[in-house]
């Protein structure tokens, strides 16, 4: 096996980052995600990258706080009391909000310079599929159920995240302009 010398390994993962985008980039979406259209803009990016940010709260709240939303406060009482069929409902509803964010999240990575940002967010989102998931599992008591805390991280929410705010690093805060401000129903600056 050929080992890569460390001043190699940084080129080699930029170029599959950009291989990867550019299939993100042809197609106007990420793989198994239906999408409006791409964005072409800086304001077609933040209009679709807030709607993200938008669902990501309604699903499970800020990650940044821990604070939940009501769908996952609910869900997190339905797994404690057992109530395996409401627990299905919200999931179901938390799962609803983060495919309706992952189609913005497809649409907002047209926009070439924030793309591996949106690319980042997209495991994100994926990770917080997974939790949910797991919540699921655990409410049915479903033999061998993985921990939802585990299941985020073995998806990669974790790497994913603090990758998400590398990629913005690399594309420059001022990237689309200076002062960008937050977005509108979230405190987030896409």
């Amino acid at each position: 096996m050929t080992t890569i010398p460390t001043t190699e390994r940084p080129r080699r993962i930029v170029i599959a980052l950009l291989i990867a985008l550019t299939g993100v980039a042809c197609t106007g979406s990420l793989p198994g995600v239906s999408a409006p259209p791409a964005a072409a803009s800086y304001d077609e990016y933040r209009i679709a990258a807030c709607a993200a940010w938008e669902a990501l709260f309604r699903a499970v709240g800020n990650p940044d706080t821990a604070s939940g939303s009501d769908l996952s406060r609910a869900l997190d009482a339905a797994v404690t009391a057992g109530d395996a069929d409401t627990a299905d409902r919200l999931a179901a509803d938390i799962v609803k909000e983060l495919k309706t964010g992952r189609e913005q999240i497809a649409a907002a990575g047209g926009w070439s310079p924030r793309a591996p940002v949106m690319v980042q967010l997209d495991r994100v989102f994926a990770a917080f599929e997974a939790m949910t998931e797991a919540k699921r599992a655990a409410a049915r008591h479903e033999p061998n159920a993985v921990e939802p805390q585990a299941a985020f991280e073995q998806a990669g929410g974790v790497e994913a995240w603090f990758a998400m705010f590398e990629a913005a690093r690399m594309a420059g805060a001022g990237s689309a302009g200076a002062d960008e401000p937050p977005c509108a129903n979230v405190p987030v600056t896409p």
